[in-house]
């Protein structure tokens, strides 16, 4: 746990903490003075927390509700925003506040009231939420990445199949009419002629092409929202590896980048940034802390990724050459993820400071220029 950088200021009205679940909520809370006045449970329904918003302002005090982010949080948090207002509605990241959670004593009235106290101290680790078009994004992103996963595993699962058979094509006939034409022939040859395992190939080659229609529509979705930014243009155009969705989720999950003081926090938001211990004397490096947005660090390791496959701009090829460099010292996993913390870093420079960030001055020059 690092030192605070400001000094808290506190709220001149009631502090409401709640912990939410699918079926309850525990509430808790706290007059100006920060002590507890009232604590309860109702129903997790829209009409049980109005009623309770009606009580806590009917003596024209201010109010501001702490909530924690969750997978049911949003419709809450939806009726608080449109009731008390953005500034009097804080949603708290549920892995900066992990030690209510770790607690020997953990019970939903403590839970409650710990989100009600640090919001009182001025103490609360915020999460950031998507609202409008944003939303929307997140959303279809989340979903494409979904579908694309899922159907990636469909084709390794009948690629291992085809290889049991001694058969099997190149990753380029994905791509193209005339290569899935012939996996097509492939798998109408194989289906009749070997049993169960025919059957199984056939079967997951219908799925596979189900699921491509799925694919485009939510990649159609994905670049009807992105137009909507444009911000992600000047992100894909800008950065090597940065393609449509990669852009388009990076942006969704952590917003506009210069909310963050600078480019070593803008990386600290993605959880690519390696932990620490010190004490006695003795510092430790620990993995990489993992508090941050799991999807932001998909997208930044596919784009380096999509790195090393870049044989014409020059940002790619100096990420390439640094990644062969770097795995002669540390493992390929620890050299992407340095190499993701380091493209964080220049998205946040890229809009922070409005400088168009040159990847080859953060990653070197290929040998090929360096002799030029």
């Amino acid at each position: 746990m690092k030192k605070l950088h400001r000094r808290p200021t506190r709220f001149k009205g009631t502090t409401v903490g709640i912990d939410l679940h699918k079926t309850f909520l525990q509430y808790s809370v706290l007059s100006i003075e920060g002590e507890e006045t009232h604590a309860d449970r109702a129903p997790s329904r829209p009409d049980a927390l109005s009623g309770l918003l009606d009580r806590w302002c009917a003596d024209d005090t201010s109010v501001q509700v702490c909530l924690e982010a969750s997978g049911c949080f949003l419709w809450a948090y939806d009726l608080l925003v449109d009731r008390l207002g953005p500034a009097h509605v804080h949603v708290a990241a549920p892995s900066k506040v992990r030690v209510i959670a770790d607690s020997m004593e953990k019970n939903d009235a403590n839970d409650a009231w710990w989100l009600a106290y640090l919001l009182w101290e001025s103490r609360l680790p915020g999460a950031f939420v998507a609202v409008g078009d944003l939303r929307e994004l997140r959303i279809a992103s989340r979903e494409l990445r979904s579908v694309v996963d899922e159907c990636g595993d469909l084709k390794r699962r009948m690629k291992s199949h085809l290889a049991q058979l001694g058969l099997g094509f190149s990753a380029s006939a994905w791509a193209s009419l005339k290569g899935r034409s012939q996996v097509r022939a492939l798998v109408a040859s194989v289906e009749p002629a070997h049993g169960v395992r025919g059957e199984s190939i056939a079967h997951l080659w219908r799925r596979i092409e189900a699921m491509d229609e799925e694919v485009l529509h939510w990649r159609g979705r994905v670049d009807a929202l992105s137009s909507a930014f444009d911000q992600i243009k000047v992100l894909r155009d800008s950065l090597a590896g940065v393609g449509p969705q990669t852009a388009a989720v990076v942006w969704s999950e952590l917003g506009d980048p210069s909310r963050y003081r600078s480019a070593k926090s803008y990386a600290k938001a993605t959880g690519l940034t390696p932990g620490y211990r010190e004490s006695g004397g003795r510092r430790s490096s620990q993995k990489i802390t993992r508090m941050g947005s799991a999807h932001v660090r998909w997208a930044l390791t596919r784009a380096v990724l999509s790195c090393t496959r870049c044989t014409k701009d020059p940002g790619g090829r100096a990420v390439r050459h640094w990644l062969e460099r770097a795995q002669k010292r540390k493992p390929k996993k620890a050299a992407i993820v340095a190499a993701a913390r380091k493209l964080a870093e220049a998205i946040w420079r890229l809009f922070a400071l409005g400088e168009a960030f040159d990847l080859t001055r953060a990653f070197g020059r290929p040998p090929a220029e360096v002799a030029a």
